[in-house]
């Protein structure tokens, strides 16, 4: 019922009825000209009783939830079941902080900086706006190094026989097409290759040169980090050597807490535990028997450019000769080469090449100079003794050549090109000190939205550490894909929520006086989301000659002596203190300026402001650069409006903060602060339970995401007041949006466009966020209703009715009766999807006005 009709009559009826009666009651009263006295004096009695009923009419309509217009009348009704209205909410948001790391800063500026609750941050207002101040709510030690940690970025070389491109360090390689590589995977012999250089090409962007072995090479095989063991500590002690460092930290994987642990008790500086640790990751070798080398030297057989014997015995070399026929002669396992080479030294690789032959890899076990006469030659030759003269006697000595002068190349690392996604990031290096339940920022260009630079915060689930990298595992998958070498992640964040801290003295207290009252004199006070009953608590704090006293909903019943206070709320947002009576509750004793108050000011939808905006530091904390806001900030939320008012107030006397029913879980839901709309169904997956499935909305349409604080806040409160063994599951809202194309038949005598926007603005209230509800469908009845409602309308003529997702309802000839908005699903997999709620597209609506 909209309203009651409650009046004995109206002035016409009361005029009327008076007249009627003259006849009787006077009878020789002839005129009833309203000139005439007696009949002006009727005619003011009917003004009195038209207004008195009118008023009558106005206050039986005040005294029920769903017929009163005043917001007061409202609040009164509501306080006769112990309902106050929602406050409203403040919004939050979380601050990255950006510590002073710069060479040259003062020694302070390098070290943590500790962050305490209560710094405030104020937003840099655009044209017609105000500047909001926000306000840290928990206190963060700031690290330079976690300003902008990086992923993990490059991963090294896997040395094998099958690779057939190498990447190295630098840009200035001697390397040319035909020049040689040794691949050595391993001691064992059969895992040793020999391939000719194809391609080299400088990369000066990266500071390396990629050198190809073959044509098309195949995508190098990635390093796969061994598996390593938990590390369990005792409590003897250890010095911090790179050797302690390395046997009992970089051998074993961590959690990062018990790493942090391990360093506390051995009396580790963590500082000095990085470093190392940085320095052995930069300079470990991970296979020292592999590696990958290039020779410096090509070579001939002593012997290979000598003339053959001539028909007198003049010396030569026959054709034939073999190097095993050479080392039989000389020295066994060794060659002769065709001058001296100081560059090769015992232990270095060797490559003996034939056109007949394979690559046969040797190695140099001795090497020495000597003078040799033979074959008509002379001279001075560097003689090799090799580990092996297996291949010696397939190799001629006119034909073979020698690559030797090997030397070990510096493989560069390989970059990691996988897209920084799901719930896991390895950081490029370690970084101690993070916590489980810290919040992050990550920051990167989406790899799925190109060009776009986008933020997520995410909380730490676990920090781990293995072979000198830290690995954060967040509490959910990012939500976006990011490219890896755009990404950085700051753990200087600390949640912050709007309003400004105000202290004040609000008078003396007077035991003499019962329900002695104060008036805040800078509303409106802050509310917080909370996981309360109301989803919200204040951040007001009174005391009485420096004691604390509690705020509590009421005071019936409380003891004499028991220090509470209540609050009241006028519809102006100013805030009433009133003390007991000393019957139930205690009066503040009696001072001078004793009674004083500790809040915070500001609240509302004006606190969710745009990424970026918070960037001015009020309070600066030494070593802290800047600050700022990487996402959106969320959750604000009015003062409960009147419409609100009637629809939440029932709902807590018919929950009475236990959640029971079905309905008590959408019910508690929705009157909860923060949330607009709420929808429950049953839900059961395989193998659990009956449980609650909960699809909400924030004011004005907003989503409610998962780890933000009224989502936080509203689970904890449903478990406080439900049986603690139901599963739940709490999800924001599907938005859904639906297109109407008509035509508008429009009276001669009115103006088709303002006829039109008429229509158009009669459409977006009428199937607007606030005007619908979760699964509703829309009736084409009621589309042409609220058209055919709009003055000037004569007609209407409906030619397309469709979801903007449903393509198949647009190809149809004649609109459909009703378009479908989905409830709540719950899938056979297990899988849940929120309800729907279907609204008017957000785009202008297709309309076409025609004069009749």
């Amino acid at each position: 019922m909209k309203a009651l009709s409650y009046r004995a009559g109206t002035y016409r009826q009361f005029k009327d009825t008076m007249l009627g009666r003259l006849g009787s009651s006077a009878a020789g009263l002839r005129s009833r000209q309203d000139t005439d006295f007696s009949i002006a004096l009727l005619d003011a009695f009917a003004c009195t009783a038209d207004t008195l009923t009118f008023y009558q009419e106005r206050i039986a309509n005040e005294c029920y939830l769903s017929t009163a217009t005043e917001r007061r009348s409202l609040v009164e009704l509501g306080r006769l079941i112990d309902y106050e209205p929602r406050p409203g909410v403040a919004a939050n948001a979380h601050l990255a902080f950006t510590v002073e790391d710069a060479p040259g800063a003062p020694e302070h500026a390098a070290s943590p900086v500790a962050i305490a609750a209560g710094v405030k941050v104020q937003s840099i207002p655009g044209p017609g706006e105000l500047p909001k101040t926000f306000e840290t709510v928990e206190p963060i030690v700031a690290h330079p190094e976690w300003n902008a940690m990086r992923p993990q970025l490059t991963e090294p070389q896997l040395i094998s026989t099958d690779m057939r491109a190498v990447l190295l360090k630098g840009t200035s390689s001697s390397l040319k097409p035909g020049d040689r590589i040794l691949i050595v995977e391993s001691e064992d012999p059969s895992q040793r290759i020999a391939l000719e250089v194809v391609t080299v090409k400088a990369q000066p962007e990266s500071g390396t040169t990629s050198v190809t072995l073959a044509y098309n090479p195949p995508e190098p095989r990635r390093w796969r980090w061994p598996r390593r063991p938990i590390h369990v500590f005792g409590p003897e002690l250890i010095s911090l050597t790179t050797l302690q460092v390395n046997t009992n930290v970089m051998s074993y994987r961590w959690r990062q807490a018990d790493l942090d642990a391990f360093a506390r008790v051995q009396g580790w500086s963590h500082r000095a535990l990085m470093r190392n640790i940085r320095w052995q990751v930069a300079h470990r070798i991970f296979q020292p028997e592999a590696g990958v080398f290039s020779f410096r030297e090509r070579a001939g057989i002593y012997g290979h450019n000598a003339p053959k014997p001539g028909a007198n015995n003049t010396p030569g070399l026959p054709d034939g000769k073999t190097l095993a026929d050479e080392a039989g002669a000389n020295m066994e396992r060794a060659i002769d080469l065709d001058r001296t080479y100081p560059e090769i030294i015992p232990g270095s690789w060797l490559l003996l090449k034939s056109p007949t032959s394979e690559h046969i890899i040797e190695q140099v076990e001795d090497s020495l100079e000597l003078s040799r006469a033979d074959y008509g030659l002379s001279g001075k030759v560097t003689r090799l003794l090799l580990n092996s003269d297996d291949s010696f006697s397939g190799l001629a000595v006119r034909e073979t050549t020698v690559f030797a002068g090997s030397q070990r190349l510096d493989l560069a690392e390989l970059p990691v090109v996988d897209d920084v996604e799901g719930n896991r990031v390895t950081l490029e290096t370690v970084y101690l000190g993070l916590q489980v339940g810290q919040n992050v920022v990550v920051t990167g260009e989406r790899s799925d939205l190109a060009g776009v630079v986008d933020h997520e915060v995410m909380t730490l689930a676990e920090v781990e550490f293995s072979d000198g990298r830290t690995t954060l595992v967040f509490s959910q998958d990012l939500s976006g894909s990011y490219l890896r070498d755009t990404v950085t992640i700051n753990a200087n964040v600390a949640r912050a929520t709007h309003g400004e801290t105000v202290q004040e003295t609000l008078g003396g207290g007077n035991a003499s006086l019962a329900n002695q009252a104060f008036m805040l004199r800078q509303p409106p006070v802050t509310h917080v989301s909370s996981n309360s009953p109301t989803g919200s608590s204040s951040t007001l704090q009174v005391r009485v000659n420096d004691l604390a006293w509690q705020e509590v909903p009421n005071l019936f019943n409380r003891a004499p002596e028991d220090r509470v206070y209540v609050t009241q709320i006028g519809d102006d947002g100013s805030t009433t203190v009133q003390f007991g009576d000393g019957i139930n509750g205690a009066r503040p004793p009696t001072g001078l300026d004793n009674v004083r108050a500790t809040y915070r000011k500001g609240i509302g939808k004006g606190g969710n402001l745009d990424a970026g905006k918070l960037s001015l530091l009020l309070t600066r904390p030494a070593g802290v650069r800047n600050v700022v806001n990487p996402l959106p900030a969320s959750g604000g939320a009015d003062p409960e409006t009147a419409d609100s008012i009637r629809r939440n107030a029932p709902l807590t006397i018919m929950t009475m903060d236990r959640i029971v029913s079905l309905q008590d879980y959408e019910d508690f839901a929705r009157a909860f602060a923060g949330i607009e709309k709420a929808m429950a169904v049953p839900w059961a997956s395989t193998g659990q339970a009956p449980g609650v499935f909960i699809t909400v909305a924030g004011p004005d349409g907003a989503s409610v995401d998962p780890g933000s604080p009224i989502m936080v806040n509203l689970l904890a409160a449903i478990r406080s007041g439900s049986a603690p063994h139901v599963p739940l599951e709490v999800r924001s809202y599907r938005r859904a949006y639906f297109e109407v194309t008509a035509t508008i038949m429009v009276q001669a005598d009115h103006e088709t466009d303002p006829v039109v926007a008429a229509v158009e603005a009669a459409l977006r209230v009428s199937f607007s966020f606030d005007a619908r509800a979760f699964g509703q469908p829309v009736m084409l009845s009621e589309v042409m209703a609220v058209m055919q409602a709009v003055p000037g309308v004569i007609a209407v003529d409906v030619d397309q009715l469709s979801r903007i997702d449903d393509h198949h309802r647009r190809r149809e000839l004649l609109p459909p009766a009703a378009i479908a908005a989905a409830t709540a699903e719950i899938r056979r997999d297990g899988s849940l999807l929120a309800a729907e709620l279907l609204t008017l597209d957000p785009r202008p609506v297709h309309l076409r006005g025609e004069r009749r």
